[in-house]
């Protein structure tokens, strides 16, 4: 075999190895976006299960109000209630369209929820009357609690429905992390060959041609000028690096879209924030590694009547007081400190290294300072506050779902409380919240709104 064919069959076999690598690292890739898009879908699913149960109880809530104060504006929250869990219904069936098992289930919420409005409606109606006639009917059918054992009825269905689709989330993370090992095994692998064969067709190439010209080149020049040939002058030289500059590209492109992928998983679209699946990896990574004198604190935020300024004036207003809030709370904290959007108006904040519950309070009150002024957004002036719950750890938990859930508690206690913007966890709060939804009323569902702050 001649110098030519086997320069020809090295160099076919490097075009065609290229070639195939570049086409399955596209389809690992495509892979990876599929996988990630039902990463995303599932959130969504978690996001509008959520505001469905809030849409509920905003209508219940509105209907309590009238029967109590016979109070005709209880009955727009009613209606807006209504409209919106119709929405978020209406959603879950659009998104989980290729799921038959839960498709059955949204069937059966869909008939609690019809049967449940109908109930409220029908003492809505009674009352509307204004006789006592109508109104004892309305009573003795709220004193049934057909209407409570609907709505538990609904949530029990619902978190049915959350924890398949939290297993099947799981799955699909299990499923994008399999395939990102797959695309740094590739990886590795494409590393290994390309250098061997880089090496194998430096070698060739020098040996075969420059070495042999550089020889000639200089054993002309010697003869030139007369001078005598020593083996010392045929030794080769490195003529490696035009092969390996190609290959070095061609890595940097395929880690750069990993990166990308990896990006998007872990972080908010619209913020740029870490969202909810990097918080629950860094809280549990922050606890574990904070120093014996050190401690760590989360802030739980809420922005106030946010979801009133989203219906009234659009999501693109509401988008954009969110981008600004993001804003807002990074210039608050320190280096050493990160911010989360755990999705609609809920932002944490995980404080690290802190040595006294006074830093804390320092930075939330220079996150409600930094709200102080209003966004301006197509010029139009938009006053938003926060409410701010914290809790440290380890004083009140080392266990990062509950630190969330302690700050979450907290959240609302300022809320509800008109004098500040932001308060502590304390242990008493657990049974304050229990009583103030009977127990069995999950907290997360019901935002109050300010209307002095």
């Amino acid at each position: 075999m001649n110098i030519r064919i086997k320069l020809v069959f090295l160099l076919s076999i490097l075009f065609f190895v290229t070639i195939g690598n570049i086409l399955l690292t596209f389809i690992l890739e495509s892979y990876s976006e599929e996988k990630l898009e039902y990463v995303i879908r599932a959130h969504e699913v978690l996001i509008d299960s959520k505001d469905l149960i809030g849409a509920m109880k905003d209508a219940e809530r509105a209907q309590r109000g009238y029967l109590l104060t016979h109070n005709a504006d209880y009955l727009a929250p009613y209606i807006t209630g209504t409209a919106n869990a119709k929405k978020h219904l209406g959603r879950l069936k659009k998104i989980t369209l290729e799921q038959p098992t839960q498709q059955e289930r949204l069937k059966k919420i869909e008939s609690l929820i019809e049967q449940k409005f109908h109930v409220i409606n029908t003492t809505i109606q009674l009352v509307q009357k204004h006789t006592s006639s109508s109104y004892s009917e309305a009573l003795k059918i709220i004193n049934k609690d057909k209407g409570k054992e609907y709505m538990d009825e609904i949530e029990d269905e619902m978190m049915a429905f959350n924890n398949e689709e939290l297993i099947l989330l799981e799955y699909r993370k299990g499923e994008l992390k399999k395939n990102r090992a797959y695309i740094t095994t590739l990886m590795g692998f494409e590393m290994i060959f390309f250098v061997f064969m880089v090496v194998i067709t430096g070698v060739f190439i020098r040996s075969k041609f420059f070495q042999p010209i550089e020889i000639l080149l200089d054993g002309t020049a010697k003869m030139e000028k007369g001078m005598k040939q020593e083996v010392s002058d045929i030794l080769p030289k490195d003529e490696m690096g035009y092969l390996l500059s190609r290959f070095y590209k061609m890595s940097e492109v395929v880690y750069e879209k990993y990166k990308k992928l990896d990006y998007h998983a872990t972080h908010d679209a619209l913020t740029g924030l870490k969202n909810r699946a990097k918080l629950e990896e860094d809280i549990e990574v922050c606890i574990s590694n904070a120093r014996e004198e050190a401690k760590i604190a989360l802030l739980f935020i809420d922005l106030d009547k946010f979801k009133e300024l989203n219906d009234t004036q659009g999501h693109d207003t509401g988008d954009a007081v969110l981008k600004e809030t993001a804003a807002r709370l990074k210039t608050s904290i320190r280096y050493i400190d990160a911010v989360y959007r755990l999705g609609g108006d809920e932002f944490v904040v995980i404080l690290n290294e802190i040595r006294e519950a006074s830093n804390v309070q320092s930075v939330a009150e220079k996150i409600v300072e930094n709200f102080s002024l209003p966004f301006m957004y197509q010029g139009r002036s938009i006053q938003i506050f926060p409410s701010i719950g914290i809790a440290i750890s380890p004083d009140d938990t080392v266990r990062g779902k509950e630190l969330v859930k302690f700050s979450d508690i907290a959240m609302y206690a300022a809320k509800y409380d008109e004098n500040t913007r932001y308060k502590f966890f304390e242990a008493s709060m657990l049974k304050r919240e229990s009583d103030k939804f009977g127990g069995d009323t999950p907290q997360e569902t019901i935002k109050p709104s300010r209307s002095k702050k």
